[in-house]
């Protein structure tokens, strides 16, 4: 007796093979099929499988090779539980991976009318990546085009957790884990975030001026002084929400977390990993916060929101930003806020800071990382040889 297993239903009597555009399907549900779905008589010496649509056919698979899996009845669904999930550690990546999968889902839907990303194939995953290299509108600047290689690489880092995450037995979501076959490609761009000294000093100058354009009690210089200063990162210092504001995951800077010592005042941020640290600020920097504090009390915000709609709250992440790209314009450098944590690394480490002071500041987690930022410090290029060769 002849048994029609094929995922396509395009039996050959003449040929005996299964002409299917599914074809890799066939091992995977044969058992399945033969032992779950109802047959009918086509003629005497074969018999027809009623094979379930494809999409059914699919889940079905899943279904056979998890059998104790997390009944997950919706993508959204699988999104949460994936950014809850221990695979996920801070609040930053939490959010930002949030906002990737949803994306993703926006897409499929969108460009090929999936759904359910079990449907997903490698072929839809490199079409997504070459949309956000290429066409994927940048946000806040019209007719622009396309994220940069290590923003893909993030996007790309992302999926591939997620489709790891899913197909975990304890999850089984995803019958093949697609990621495996991406590739992160980070662009090293490490010595362009490195800000020199005339360069901080022009940006501090630019600081001041857009304050008194501005009548903002010179709330950009001392953003940037304390940024500079301290080597925080923006998400340690601004406040950021998420469910359209309805969660607060970091909640800004307050007087409260500044404690006098001496005449040095100490900074305590929560960092990644929800870990906490202390550092301690120079003299001058904790003068010019002091006085700019005047009678505020612990409870109030160190730097408030601009915004109407916020009033009274700290400093969001998107307000950071936008404060230092109107510094950034007005000195005609172009920089972010993480650009003065790596110029903060590279300068202290010129000017005697230990590699165990930095990277106790900077909060990192393991010395390799505080070694890529400052790798370069002390290095005396092969042309400084060449020139005392010639001088004998």
């Amino acid at each position: 007796m002849i048994f029609m297993w094929c995922l396509g239903k395009n039996y050959h009597k003449d040929t005996g093979n299964c002409d299917s555009r599914h074809h890799n399907y066939q091992w995977g549900l044969r058992n399945f099929i033969m032992e779950n779905l109802p047959v009918k008589s086509v003629e005497s010496l074969a018999v027809e499988v009623v094979t379930l649509p494809l999409d059914e056919a699919r889940v079905a698979l899943v279904d056979y090779y998890f059998p104790n899996r997390q009944k997950i009845n919706s993508t959204q669904q699988l999104i949460e539980l994936w950014v809850h999930s221990v695979t996920i550690k801070s609040d930053q990546t939490r959010r930002a991976y949030r906002q990737i999968g949803y994306e993703l889902i926006d897409y499929m839907q969108s460009r090929f009318g999936i759904s359910d990303l079990r449907m997903v194939t490698l072929f839809h995953l490199h079409a997504y990546l070459a949309w956000l290299k290429d066409e994927k509108p940048v946000r806040g600047k019209k007719n622009t085009y396309g994220i940069s290689k290590n923003t893909a690489a993030k996007y790309t880092a992302a999926i591939k957790s997620l489709w790891e995450w899913g197909t975990r037995a304890s999850i089984g979501y995803f019958a093949i884990d697609l990621g495996k076959d991406l590739s992160i490609q980070w662009d090293d761009k490490l010595a362009e975030r490195i800000l020199s000294e005339r360069e901080i000093a022009k940006l501090e100058k630019a600081a001041m001026a857009v304050d008194l354009q501005h009548n903002t009690n010179k709330m950009h210089w001392l953003l940037f002084t304390l940024m500079f200063y301290s080597g925080v990162r923006a998400g340690e210092i601004a406040r950021q929400t998420s469910d359209y504001g309805k969660r607060v995951i970091t909640p800004g800077l307050f007087w409260r977390q500044f404690r006098e010592d001496g005449d040095c005042l100490l900074l305590t941020v929560t960092g990644k990993r929800n870990k906490t640290r202390t550092i301690s600020l120079d003299p001058e920097t904790s003068a010019v916060l002091l006085d700019y504090r005047g009678d505020a009390g612990n409870d109030q915000p160190v730097f408030p929101s601009p915004s109407r709609r916020d009033r009274g709250k700290p400093l969001s992440d998107r307000g950071l930003r936008l404060m230092m790209e109107e510094i950034s314009t007005c000195a005609g450098i172009k920089f972010s806020a993480h650009f003065l944590r790596h110029t903060h690394a590279t300068l202290a480490k010129k000017n005697g800071a230990s590699d165990f002071d930095l990277q106790a500041d900077l909060g990192h987690a393991s010395p390799a990382t505080t070694a890529k930022y400052i790798h370069h410090v002390g290095r005396v290029g092969t042309s400084h040889a060449l020139r005392k060769k010639s001088k004998h």
